[in-house]
């Protein structure tokens, strides 16, 4: 979770954080002793970190409304971040030995005792002389990605062409035919369109299908007429929209733009309501298995996006009500 989170300053888009790291540390946790979906939860329960970023869209969006600079919203936030960033690996922590999902000899699809809706998917055989050169191949993305964005802004990499060039390294470094892995590369897509893309497609139309039906903006409107329950409404209103969107930005845009302006009048600083208001959206996208970074890093895992869920929406529940109480 701490290497996540310090991706996560990187890389804000939690499909673009579990597509660059989710290989390399799902397959570690597992190898490990972990469950599948709670290799995946770790994944996206650790993307607090990303508010200590001064790219982060929702710092930016909060001190537009409230007229200060970027710098001064996320050193009034940078304090909460830290106590909630570690309540979430505690409670994950609990949650992992409460749902039984760490077994310290072996992995649990080794042992055959998967969950039902889980994918028995066999792990590779360790080598036995390991190579450092081929060991790193998996880091390498993640490692461009990071170094790049805080070192050198100018350059703009996306996710795709980091692992383009950890692609071709692979093939330096491992001598093999040229040929056969660009079969397995493309192998690779074809499978994550046709197992992953195609369910984020699916969650896409349902998520537009509740917008067009009226269902957001009139859940939003009833909130903003609602003064007296503004903080709960402010914390579980967007939780709530993220859950049923699958996006934690249109969530937190729609009520930051239609409530946060309002917050003198609930008695609360456009601050602490639009710090809440977001972080509740955020959350509430990785508790959705219609989010499409939920979906990937579940298909990733081998698992069911509901059992990653299962463990990621306890943590991030408890992450709101500690919020509200740090308000």
């Amino acid at each position: 979770m701490l290497v996540t989170g310090v991706a996560s300053l990187a890389i804000g888009s939690l499909a673009g954080l579990c597509a660059a790291i989710g290989p390399t540390l799902v397959a570690l946790m597992i190898r490990a002793g972990f469950r599948p979906a709670i290799a995946a939860a770790a994944i996206i329960s650790s993307t607090l970190p990303n508010y200590w970023s001064p790219g982060s869209t929702d710092n930016i969006l909060v001190a537009q409304i409230a007229n200060i600079a970027v710098m001064d919203q996320i050193n009034y936030i940078s304090g909460k971040i830290l106590l909630l960033f570690v309540f979430c690996v505690i409670a994950l922590t609990v949650i992992c030995f409460l749902f039984g999902d760490y077994k310290k000899n072996g992995t649990f699809q080794e042992a055959g005792t998967t969950k039902a809706g889980e994918l028995n998917r066999p792990l590779p055989e360790l080598p036995a002389n390991p190579n450092i050169l081929k060991a790193f191949a998996p880091l390498l993305p993640v490692v461009l990605l990071f170094v790049i964005s805080l070192w050198f802004p100018q350059i703009k990499m996306s996710v795709a062409t980091a692992m383009l060039i950890g692609f071709i390294y692979v093939i330096f470094v491992t001598r093999s035919n040229p040929a056969e892995l660009v079969k397995k590369f493309f192998d690779g897509m074809g499978s994550g369109y046709g197992n992953i893309i195609g369910l984020i497609i699916a969650a896409g139309v349902f998520a537009a299908g509740l917008r067009s039906c009226g269902v957001v903006a009139g859940f939003i409107e009833y909130l903003k007429d609602s003064s007296e329950i503004a903080k709960l409404g402010g914390s579980f209103g967007p939780y709530v929209l993220g859950v049923m969107t699958g996006s934690g930005n249109a969530a937190a845009f729609a009520f930051c733009e239609s409530v946060v302006p309002h917050a003198a009048d609930f008695g609360m600083k456009i601050q602490d309501l639009g710090f809440l208001t977001c972080l509740s959206a955020t959350l509430g996208r990785v508790s959705s298995p219609l989010a499409a970074g939920v979906i990937l890093i579940a298909g990733i895992a081998g698992t069911s996006p509901i059992e990653v869920i299962k463990r990621s929406a306890l943590v991030s529940l408890g992450a709101i009500v500690l919020t509200i109480f740090l308000m």
